[in-house]
């Protein structure tokens, strides 16, 4: 019996030394085949590249050894044996060569997670090549005792069965190390990084949390991943891997996340998640297909979820995957915060540019007058205006208003008042009337906090006359040449408190060399550091300095600069408007200024 196995065994080990090369050359041609159909499968970049890297190493490793070895054994060939070396070794480095540079350049290893895995690598090792040489050296010598062959082929079947009965017990030395080794979190810098890169290209917050998204899927390797924010409305979800979220899983979620506890900053799906039952709890991860929830909370409140789903390697989320989500999951909110900042700021900057648009630079032809205007926002946009209207017949209208409030709010009001009167200047109403009607369109379309100070006149560009009505505004200041100043005070109560307000009129008349100055409590009511207002006195002497000649861009700019002067460091706290005109000599006509701006609004 003894004999009749040995020479069955004998047989079989003729007939695998025969086919060794083709059988090498077939398990290589396998090898590669897996390779590409996982990278046909694949739909994560990283993964894609890291597997194109090593199946281009190991096809030119699989083409060098069999040109070294299968080919010549198959077909009985002599090859050199310097050429035959030559080939073994450029295998040997091709292919390990090309797991290495996929290590360092793709990451397709945790070069950090091998290091740290070292001692279960080494004590794995050594317990296989102790095995080894226990169990396969004493079956060589027994197969050769009985065939009286070589026995070489059972050492990698051997190998492949020890690998297999090892698996379980490898597995839970691993899961011991992880809790020993993974405490600390381990260095996503080139992660933040390509996230950072990702999120300087837009303030759209919708496609920085889809970058966002893709951004973790990509670096993680993960089947499923979604950024879902909770509004009011319901339940956003924004996509980076996997199948999008239907409208019936994003209602559910709308309900579910907010009962999720805030004592963890993570929760693992196959534990327990405190907040949730177990039918809840099987819905999020067997119907969604996630394994970790990292909770946006902003002060308490749950605004949002990170949702994962399993890794492509099968591997479990380790303590450095969470480290970098529960950090990313704070940048999340903050990025929420700087997108709303960019949109306010791109949206102020948009009503500047609209304000200024609305704000003449050159004014109306205007007989025997010259105007000249300045204006100082607070903010990047205020609430005061002027304007310069034409009324036919060589009559025109001058304007200047102040709306309360600072920014947005007031500039967009601002606008409205100024649409009104220039939408009724065509009407040749009396200033009063038009007055009530801005009064009666502000009061019904603002709240209660909301209302405005108005200077309107009419000067007839014949007579001089000037017409004159004023709601709650500062007293415009007429000043003579001799010296005598008259205010503008006739008129009525601020826009906007009382719908059926009236509004006095009042007429004075224009000579050559008066200069009328109309102006915003911003430069009349200014403070400096010792507490001081500038006010209307200071206001008059410092225009009474001027020569009787001067135009009215240089009484603005000298009015100015005595202001600044008087504030100092101070900043001013209000917008502050000037329009300054003056009247000509009968013969005189104003010379258009085509170098010199007629208005002007300071940055």
């Amino acid at each position: 019996m003894a004999g009749v196995f040995g020479v069955l065994l004998h047989i079989f080990l003729l007939v695998h030394q025969a086919l060794f090369s083709l059988v090498n050359l077939g398990f290589g041609l396998a090898t590669m085949g897996l390779l590409f159909d996982s990278y046909r499968r694949s739909r994560v970049p990283r993964l894609k590249q890291q597997v194109r890297v090593i199946g281009i190493g190991l096809s030119a490793c699989l083409v060098c050894y069999s040109l070294a070895t299968s080919i010549p054994s198959l077909f009985n060939l002599q090859l050199d044996p310097r050429l035959r070396f030559g080939l073994t070794i450029t295998a040997l480095t091709l292919g390990p060569g090309s797991i290495a540079y996929s290590i360092v350049r793709y990451k397709f290893l945790d070069a950090n997670l091998l290091a740290r895995r070292g001692i279960f690598y080494a004590a794995a090792s050594a317990a296989l090549v102790g095995v080894y040489l226990l169990v396969v050296g004493r079956l060589n010598r027994f197969v050769r005792e009985v065939a009286g062959a070589d026995a070489r082929v059972f050492e990698p079947v051997f190998l492949i069965m020890a690998l297999a009965l090892f698996q379980p017990a490898m597995a839970r030395l691993e899961e011991t190390l992880d809790r020993i080794f993974l405490k600390d979190p381990a260095d996503y810098r080139n992660v933040v990084r390509q996230l950072a890169r990702e999120l300087q290209t837009t303030i759209d917050l919708e496609e920085l949390l889809s970058r966002t998204t893709r951004t973790l899927a990509d670096a993680l390797l993960l089947k499923t991943a979604h950024v879902v924010g909770l509004t009011p409305e319901g339940a956003v979800a924004y996509t980076g891997a996997g199948p999008s979220l239907g409208e019936e899983a994003l209602e559910r979620l709308r309900t579910l996340l907010p009962r999720i506890s805030s004592r963890q900053s993570s929760y693992r799906l196959t534990d327990r998640v405190e907040g949730l039952d177990l039918d809840e709890q099987n819905f999020l991860s067997r119907e969604l297909g996630l394994t970790l929830i990292v909770p946006l909370r902003w002060r308490g409140d749950m605004v949002g979820a990170l949702l994962l789903g399993a890794k492509v390697t099968g591997t479990a989320f380790t303590s450095e995957d969470v480290a970098l989500l529960t950090g990313l999951a704070g940048q999340v909110l903050l990025l929420r915060d700087r997108i709303a900042v960019a949109r306010f700021e791109e949206e102020l900057n948009l009503a500047r540019q609209i304000q200024r648009a609305s704000l003449l630079s050159e004014f109306p032809p205007m007989p025997r007058c010259e105007v000249h205007a300045l204006y100082i926002p607070s903010k990047q946009v205020g609430g005061d205006f002027y304007d310069v209207v034409p009324d036919g017949d060589g009559a025109f209208l001058i304007a200047i208003a102040d709306v309360s409030g600072k920014g947005v709010p007031a500039a967009l009001l601002s606008s409205m008042l100024q649409a009104s009167l220039r939408t009724q200047a065509s009407t040749a109403s009396p200033v009063s009337t038009i007055l009530r009607n801005i009064n009666s369109l502000l009061y019904r379309s603002t709240s209660l906090n909301q209302f405005a100070t108005f200077f309107l006149a009419r000067i007839d560009g014949t007579s001089m006359r000037m017409t004159f009505s004023n709601a709650g505004h500062n007293w415009p200041v007429v000043l003579r040449p001799d010296g005598q100043r008259q205010f503008l005070d006739r008129g009525g109560t601020i826009l906007g408190i009382l719908e059926g307000a009236d509004f006095e009129e009042a007429h004075v008349a224009l000579g050559s060399g008066d200069l009328v100055v109309l102006y915003t409590d911003g430069i009349s009511e200014a403070i400096n550091a010792a507490g001081e207002l500038f006010g209307e006195q200071r206001l008059c002497d410092v225009l009474r300095d001027q020569p009787i000649d001067a135009n009215p861009r240089d009484v603005s700019e000298h009015l100015l600069a005595r202001l600044r002067e008087f504030l100092g460091e101070v900043e001013p706290q209000d917008d502050m408007t000037l329009l300054v005109l003056r009247v000509l000599e009968p013969a005189s006509a104003p010379a258009p200024l085509r170098d010199v701006p007629q208005a002007v609004v300071v940055e």
